[in-house]
């Protein structure tokens, strides 16, 4: 049986670096398709939850490093800090747009490969209130103009994707759905695109 990787190195094309990340990510697949008995396996959050926690406990993965001196901000998903001693900013995320971890881990591993610029480093997990998050890095874009959306949108459609309403798109060969690309999520700094934020599904 292939792993998770690997059938995504093959869909891109590439070669994908093992990280903490990709770990997580295999083990959370492996157990779904062990539970599923599919190739395609879908598992609740909450029960995927106690595995990704138990899978935490085990390997020590909760992150402790939390000195961050500024927080910049939060929305639904996720809270943003900003770690000036790397400059890079540090993300809370409990993947609340996701169906599971797996598919949110999924997400972010899509999202390195398609903005190597802006790749996420998975650090480790914290505990809010009872609530798991996702501990991640990011490089710190600053902008040095306003997102013009249109821009946004001819450098979607040259690399294959078709607009399907507001700032959400669709790639059909490599099935991917991506949302969200509004002017906040997208930075531009010296005449480039910068990716901070998506949100991606695998279809």
């Amino acid at each position: 049986m292939k792993s998770a990787l690997s059938l995504l190195e093959k869909r891109f094309d590439t070669k994908i670096i093992p990280s903490l990340l990709t770990d997580v990510y295999n083990f959370l697949r492996s157990n779904a398709i062990v539970s599923a008995n599919s190739e395609k396996p879908f598992i609740d959050k909450s029960t995927e939850a106690k595995l990704l926690e138990e899978y935490i406990e085990e390997k020590n993965l909760f992150y402790n490093n939390l000195d961050f001196s500024v927080y910049l901000d939060e929305g639904a998903e996720q809270k943003v800090f900003h770690d000036e001693a790397s400059g890079r900013v540090i993300k809370f995320n409990d993947g609340i747009f996701y169906v599971n971890w797996t598919q949110y881990f999924e997400s972010l591993i899509v999202h390195n490969v398609l903005f190597k610029e802006t790749s996420y480093d998975l650090l480790g997990f914290i505990r809010i209130n009872h609530s798991i998050f996702a501990v991640v890095s990011q490089i710190f874009i600053t902008p040095t103009e306003k997102t013009n959306i249109e821009l946004v949108r001819h450098f979607m459609k040259q690399k294959g994707f078709t607009l399907k309403k507001n700032n959400d798109y669709v790639h059909t060969h490599l099935g991917l759905i991506l949302e969200d690309l509004h002017e906040e999520n997208v930075l531009i700094c010296d005449g480039t695109l910068f990716f901070i934020d998506t949100v991606i599904y695998v279809i």
